[in-house]
C-alpha cells in the first residue's frame, strides 16, 4: 500500500468503521438497519465458500443477501474463500484463496472490485501479511487499539463488540479517545441478534455503540476510509 497520509490530516475528529466477519445473514438483516439509521454503512468480510451454510455464528449469507448489501451501499470485502487460517497456509494456497474469493464475489456483483481484507481468526504470519497486503488496499486483524498516524494497512487494529464481553463505558471511551487523537477506530463483530453467539452482539448493543460513534465522528466503510487516505494495493 502506498498511502502515506496521516489519519488526522484527513479526519481531524477521527473516523470510525463498523465491520462484520464471516457475514452471517443476521449481520445484514439486523445489523445493517442499525448503521443505516445513523447514516452509516458497514464492511462485510465475506468468505464465499461459507455461503448458504449453517455455522456457529448462525445462518450465513446467500446471494440475495450479498446483492442487497451492495445495493444499500455497504462494502463486501474478502475473508479468503474457505475461511482459511492464513498463518498456517503456504503462500500459493493463500494466493489461490484470495483470487478465488475475489473472482466469486466479482462474478455476482457485476465486476465490483474487492479492495479490503480481514484475516480469518485474526491469524496472520509475516508471510501471509506480505501476500495479503500486496493484493488488497487494506488488511484488518483483531489486535485491539486505534490506528494512528500512517496506519499499517497490512495489519489494521480492530476492537470487538461481543455480547459476553460488552462494556459500553470502555467502548465509549475508545470513541472519545479516537476523536481526541484524530485516529481511525475499527469495530468488529459477527452475528447480530437477540441471542447472539459468543462472537456476536445484540441489536441494542450495536445501536448504543453506533449511535455514540456517529454523534462524534464520521462513520465510513473501510473501503471509503482507505480511499480517502490515498492508499491502494501494489498489485491486483
Amino acid at each position: 500500500m502506498l498511502g502515506q497520509r496521516r489519519v488526522a490530516s484527513v479526519w481531524p475528529r477521527g473516523v470510525v468503521s463498523f465491520t462484520f466477519d464471516d457475514f452471517p445473514k443476521s449481520a445484514f438483516t439486523n445489523g445493517a438497519p442499525v448503521l443505516e439509521r445513523h447514516g452509516a454503512r458497514g464492511t462485510y468480510y465475506t468468505a464465499f465458500g461459507l455461503a448458504d451454510r449453517a455455522e456457529p455464528v448462525g445462518e450465513m449469507f446467500d446471494l440475495e443477501c450479498l446483492l442487497s448489501v451492495l445495493a444499500r451501499g455497504h462494502e463486501i470485502a474478502c475473508h479468503t474463500y474457505s475461511h482459511l487460517n492464513c498463518a498456517r497456509a503456504e503462500k500459493a494456497q493463500l494466493w489461490s484463496e484470495l483470487v478465488s474469493n475475489a473472482r466469486a464475489i466479482s462474478a455476482v456483483s457485476g465486476g465490483q472490485a474487492v479492495t479490503s481484507f480481514s484475516y480469518p481468526f485474526g491469524a496472520v504470519s509475516r508471510e501471509a501479511k506480505a501476500v495479503a497486503e500486496g493484493f488488497f488496499s487494506s488488511c484488518r486483524g483483531i489486535e485491539p487499539g486505534i490506528n494512528l498516524g500512517v496506519p499499517d494497512y497490512g495489519a489494521l487494529r480492530a476492537n470487538k463488540i461481543y455480547a459476553g464481553q460488552y462494556d459500553l463505558q470502555r467502548l465509549r471511551a475508545l470513541v472519545d479517545r479516537n476523536n481526541e487523537l484524530g485516529g481511525w477506530l475499527i469495530f468488529y463483530t459477527h452475528d447480530v441478534g437477540s441471542a447472539p453467539s459468543p462472537y456476536g452482539c445484540t441489536q441494542a448493543q450495536l445501536e448504543e455503540v453506533v449511535a455514540y460513534a456517529a454523534a462524534r465522528s464520521p462513520v465510513r466503510p473501510v473501503r471509503d476510509v482507505v480511499a480517502q487516505m490515498g492508499a491502494h494495493a501494489r498489485c491486483t
